[in-house]
């Protein structure tokens, strides 16, 4: 890749939910969709989990907000993420992460977990 300069992959980062293009004629018809429908930069699926249970409307707790930062998401499958988000990076051994704006513009996940838990 780095002998090609990237050619296959691009060189340009674009933001979570950032316009990238539209549905082909084709792609609409075999959706059942509209041509030109937007197309928008995508998730890896826990991120995109995450991105559902930590935006997520939460009831105040004796009448206080639960901040972003004080939730985890735990997404389940063949592996099991336990997902956080952090203003501030944090350095944590065994933790995959600290990783900027994967899944919220402005926050770092971090993602402890197990990488085999089966199929839950």
């Amino acid at each position: 890749l780095v002998a090609e300069n990237y050619e296959r992959i691009g060189q340009t980062v674009k933001d979570i939910g950032e316009k990238i293009g539209g549905l082909s004629e084709q792609a609409a018809k075999e959706m059942g969709l509209i041509p030109g429908t937007v197309v928008g930069v995508g998730l890896i699926d826990a991120h995109a989990g995450a991105l559902g249970t930590l935006g997520a409307k939460v009831e105040k707790k004796n009448g206080v907000d639960i901040p972003l930062g004080r939730r985890m998401a735990l997404i389940c499958g063949t592996s099991t993420c336990h997902l956080t988000l952090s203003k501030e990076p944090h350095f944590v051994p065994g933790v995959w992460g600290p990783f900027a704006d994967a899944v919220v513009g402005g926050y770092w996940v971090l993602e402890p977990g197990q990488s085999a838990t089966g199929a839950l």
